[in-house]
């Protein structure tokens, strides 16, 4: 899977020149929405051309990585609906509108709720009729939508979970608007300034936000590692997000001990709980 993880990051650097695109939210969303149709193409290349080993491999692409890239796609085709129909409304009218959407997934969710489930718990037990193609599981409703006419890159609920992720994505961007209506002096003035900073290597704290990024531990994997790295300098007061990339790659080309300061710091951690042990 390490070429897919190579389309992902490109995607994610990409994505992080956004906002030097335009000013403009709608002009930043197209921007992101073409680069996401170009990393998906990307993937259904490789797997047209290369095919997986075995069905586990089969399972964990539509499962993990596919998603990854689709639900972002998702979401940002469903900013780009929203900034379009509020840019010209005044406040109650945008108001209205967020608390709709929310209510439409809302409601899409509720639909869904054992798919949901099984999104959030993490089953397995029904991975090989919901992540292999072929299957006689998707409904003929379905196998009609524009969704499923490529049936060598699609699956039944590779594009349930992406939705799964888009909706929890967009439901975190429509509460910070509505904050945004409702405490507008709070977004005006600074944010809050953190006393901690980081005294380590850089490095170091890129090996730290590379692991949280693969583990799925920060917004169910939906975080992107911008997003995790502007978080960092914002917590620890440090410049990371320019050479986050560039780690990426030290790290990948270290001979000896590529997770050296995550080694070290459950050494750490164990010789602290073995000493209160004692």
């Amino acid at each position: 899977m390490g070429t897919y993880c190579e389309i992902i990051l490109d995607l994610e650097s990409d994505l992080s020149k956004m906002k030097n695109v335009s000013d403009k939210a709608s002009d930043q969303m197209e921007y992101a929405i073409g680069h996401c149709k170009i990393a998906l193409d990307r993937m259904r290349e490789l797997v047209i051309k290369q095919g997986f080993p075995d069905q586990e491999s089969e399972i964990y692409f539509f499962k993990k990585i596919k998603p990854t890239v689709y639900s972002k796609l998702l979401y940002y085709r469903a900013v780009f609906d929203l900034e379009s129909k509020c840019q010209k409304a005044d406040s109650s009218v945008i108001r209205r509108y967020l608390q709709k959407r929310i209510y439409k997934i809302n409601e899409y969710m509720e639909e869904r709720q054992v798919k949901v489930q099984y999104f959030k718990c993490e089953y397995k037990h029904l991975d090989e009729k919901y992540f292999v193609r072929g299957t006689t599981e998707i409904p003929l409703e379905l196998r009609s939508s524009h969704h499923l006419l490529d049936e060598e890159f699609f699956t039944w609920h590779d594009h349930t979970f992406s939705t799964i992720m888009a909706n929890e994505m967009l439901m975190d961007y429509i509460r910070r608007e509505l904050n945004k209506l409702d405490k507008p002096a709070e977004f005006s003035q600074s944010q809050y300034k953190s006393p901690l900073k980081w005294t380590a290597h850089k490095i170091d704290l890129g090996e730290i936000i590379y692991a949280l990024l693969y583990s799925d531990a920060v917004n169910n994997g939906n975080a992107s590692i911008i997003d995790m790295a502007e978080a960092f300098e914002k917590i620890f007061n440090v410049e990371i997000k320019d050479d986050i990339y560039r780690y990426r790659l030290d790290i990948q080309q270290r001979k000896i001990e590529r997770t050296k300061f995550l080694n070290h710091l459950i050494a750490i951690l164990r010789r602290m709980i073995d000493e209160r042990d004692e």
